[in-house]
């Protein structure tokens, strides 16, 4: 096909060679300057009314310039290089290559702009400086010698779980946390967030969740509310040997206030409601469980190697033991040797 304007022989677009065609139009356009206003805290730009969460000022930058980067209506751009040089910390120069399909026309446009950055507290950052909350959790623990591994893991969850929701939503974050004798206290910029996650710790670590409302002052004519809530974990975890009435358990499991319990005495699983237990004693199976050789088994007894006398005992298999092992876990009760699964 000849070009209708210069008579060159190649494809045509619109009875136009390439060449001619990119002359027509301009397809793309960004302007000689673009302002950029971005967090000095946390980096974030603001693209019209939106804040968006950008790691360092160059993706700010970047973001910028491709909100401000125009198309025509049937062209779709398909990439972008941004190559930037600061003049001053206020200044950038930026050499932008945008890339860019029109029909089956693929090209490229390249610009010079002048970067200039104007610095404005974002919401969010505005909101954390002035230690804004909704909500409190106050994370506890019953016991203070053995639970501080118990309040490490629900304080990680708690700070995951906020970050998560952080990256999907700005109006959530941990405005101020502290440390107190026996927990933490977190306060919460979302009410519905906080809420949530203590629900997750009681189903988690079977913690108790207690909530109270405070008054806040008034706005628009209506109560502000903050809502406080109270995480106390239990005194027994996951693995930890409980006796309940004169029985031994081993808990396997918690939901909320369910525990899933193995009698040590037969290995049978049951669920148990916390409300229903009134007598509870801690065996923690670090301090407690000891790993003992098998010597020999018959049908319904086990002589082990008793790991402190190291003399050889029979102990009696449970109902759901499956041989045949080297060794098995032990525990030392009121009523006796009993085995662990």
């Amino acid at each position: 096909m000849f070009c209708v304007k210069c008579g060159k022989e190649e494809n045509t677009y619109e009875g136009l060679c390439k060449e001619c065609y990119l002359s027509k139009r301009q397809f793309v356009t960004l302007p000689e300057l673009v302002d950029v206003q971005v967090c000095p805290h946390c980096y974030a730009v603001r693209l019209k009314k939106t804040w968006i969460d950008a790691p360092t000022i160059d993706k700010a930058i970047e973001l910028a310039i491709k909100e401000s980067i125009k198309e025509d209506r049937d062209v779709e751009i398909t990439g972008m290089r941004l190559d930037l040089v600061e003049r001053d910390p206020r200044n950038y120069h930026a050499a932008v290559e945008v890339s860019f399909r029109a029909g089956e026309l693929s090209a490229t446009r390249n610009f010079k702009a002048g970067i200039r950055l104007k610095k404005d507290t974002c919401q969010r950052c505005g909101k954390k400086s002035g230690h804004y909350y909704e909500a409190i959790i106050q994370l506890r623990s019953s016991v203070k010698e053995t639970g501080d591994k118990r309040l490490a893991r629900a304080r990680e969850h708690i700070l995951s779980k906020v970050e998560k929701m952080g990256s999907e939503s700005r109006n959530i974050f941990i405005s101020k946390e502290e440390s107190i004798h026996g927990g933490h206290d977190f306060f919460f910029s979302s009410n519905s967030a906080a809420k949530s996650i203590s629900r997750e710790l009681s189903k988690m670590f079977g913690a108790e969740v207690k909530s109270s409302p405070s008054m806040a002052g008034r706005k628009d004519g209506q109560d502000l509310v903050r809502m406080t809530y109270l995480v106390r974990l239990p005194e027994y975890d996951i693995g930890d040997l409980l006796e309940i009435d004169g029985e031994y358990f081993e808990l396997k499991h918690l939901d909320g206030n369910k525990l899933t319990l193995v009698n040590l005495g037969s290995w049978q699983e049951s669920s148990q409601s916390i409300g229903r237990l009134t007598d509870i004693r801690v065996l923690r199976r670090e301090e407690n469980v000891r790993e003992a050789i098998i010597v020999s088994e018959s049908s319904k007894e086990l002589q082990i190697i008793d790991p402190e006398s190291l003399k050889a005992i029979d102990v009696i298999k449970p109902a759901k033991y499956i041989g045949r092992r080297a060794s098995v876990s032990m525990v030392r009760t009121k009523k006796g040797i009993l085995l662990v699964p």
